[in-house]
């Protein structure tokens, strides 16, 4: 099916398309401010690293790469998603390419959870080799190629999605189901080799302090990923259910309204988990809000500094 083909199935029928693009339209407004702000103070504390412990590590430099890919979907993608919606009431027709937008700057993000994963698990699978395997040269090569790569795929999507549609659509769910499936199956390996690892402290010479340290940080990590894969499932299942329903549940298009809705909520939840990343993947973390901290105590004192010296000159 051509794009004009599957917008005419699924839009142009719908009776209260003016309530689902309002919708549309109040979800990207009300996410963009989230996103943007969260974004943007990881990309200031990264940026500027005055303690030194971020932008040395090579996490440091992927979650900076993510912070400015989610920072794009709040300042550009969400935007545009918003004046779709809206042309789409009111020309009946999009008149920009949103999807294809979409199709780059959501697929940048999400392949940065797969690279932080990725980091993760040379870090415990292999940890004597995890210096000499993950250096800056290489996490910068694979962020500069995970960029390419998706570009050159919203460039395709792009040029293909009116005659393609639903093939374009297809390869884009597939990207997103596979790294998905990479990212389980690296945090299943993960969780199951730093058990084993707390298996054999148990029966060595370990003090009973150790050995409570090591069990603390198996559900420390157990939590973390846990935390991870839920949020992942949480913004971006609805998404695939949505489209299942969209291409082989013939019966569920008698009740095409509340499937159109459904494809927008979901399409939300998607853009909103670039909002939630950030609290995943940087605050949660201690050194992140040190750093957040000092950046922020050392803006007050330069302004208490600046407000008492102004205030002496006014005097004189």
């Amino acid at each position: 099916m051509t794009s004009e083909e599957t917008l005419n199935v699924l839009w142009l029928r719908v009776d209260n398309l003016e309530t689902i693009s309002v919708t549309f339209v109040i979800l990207g407004i009300a996410c963009t401010p989230v996103i943007v702000f969260g974004n943007s103070l990881v990309i200031w504390s990264i940026w500027k690293d005055p303690l030194k412990k971020l932008r040395r590590s090579p996490s440091g430099l992927i979650v900076l790469s993510m912070a400015t890919a989610d920072f794009l979907v709040g300042s550009f993608l969400l935007p545009t998603a918003t004046f779709w919606g809206w042309s789409m009431f009111h020309f009946k027709k999009p008149r920009i390419p949103y999807l294809a937008v979409s199709a780059v700057f959501v697929n940048v993000s999400v392949g940065h959870i797969f690279l932080l994963t990725l980091d993760r698990f040379f870090a415990i699978v292999t940890p004597l080799q995890y210096r000499a395997v993950v250096t800056p040269k290489r996490i910068s090569v694979a962020i500069i190629s995970c960029w390419i790569y998706f570009f050159i795929f919203g460039i395709i999507f792009g040029l293909l999605q009116h005659q393609y549609f639903i093939i374009m659509q297809t390869a884009y769910n597939i990207q997103i189901i596979s790294i998905l499936l990479g990212i389980s199956v690296m945090s299943a390996v993960m969780v199951k080799r730093f058990h084993s690892y707390c298996q054999r402290s148990e029966f060595t010479h370990q003090s009973t302090t150790q050995r409570q340290m090591i069990l603390q940080r198996e559900r420390g990590l157990c939590k973390a990923i846990a935390v991870v894969i839920c949020a992942y499932l949480f913004c971006f299942i609805p998404w695939f259910v949505t489209h299942f329903l969209i291409y082989f549940c013939l019966p569920c298009f008698n009740d095409l309204s509340n499937l159109c809705l459904s494809y927008v909520v979901s399409t939300s939840l998607m853009h909103a988990n670039s909002g939630v990343n950030p609290f995943i993947y940087a605050w949660r973390f201690p050194k992140y809000r040190e750093t957040f901290m000092h950046l922020l105590k050392r803006r007050n004192n330069q302004s208490g500094q600046f407000t008492e010296h102004q205030f002496y000159n006014t005097r004189l």
